[in-house]
């Protein structure tokens, strides 16, 4: 019998810890973030990749948060679903750039 390799998926925790110190990218409230899984190139066994983060914030009292609502909110058409969480993940790597979080290798 001959096995498939699983993928090999990025992960980084320094990432993540990155990513939850930044304002919602969608509402801009601070304290509340979450480094939220784009839902691209994920199903049954495979995990999304860390290196497709956006910073969304978390449900609280009497708040639904911006991460729940796309992940479980259902109310975007799946091609418009997938412009924001590009747009979202995009925001959020300009603002780890900007703020000097996130350096590139030269």
């Amino acid at each position: 019998m001959i096995g498939i390799p699983k993928k090999l998926t990025f992960r980084s925790e320094g990432l993540k810890r990155l990513v939850v110190k930044l304002p919602c990218m969608k509402c801009g409230i601070e304290g509340y973030t979450q480094a939220a899984h784009m839902n691209l190139g994920k199903g049954g066994a495979i995990k999304a990749s860390d290196a497709a983060l956006a910073a969304l914030c978390r449900d609280r009292v009497g708040v639904r948060g911006c991460h729940s609502l796309l992940d479980q909110g259902g109310k975007l058409p799946k091609a418009e679903r997938r412009a924001f969480e590009f747009e979202m993940v995009a925001k959020t790597y300009i603002a780890l750039a900007e703020l000097g979080l996130l350096k590139a290798v030269s």
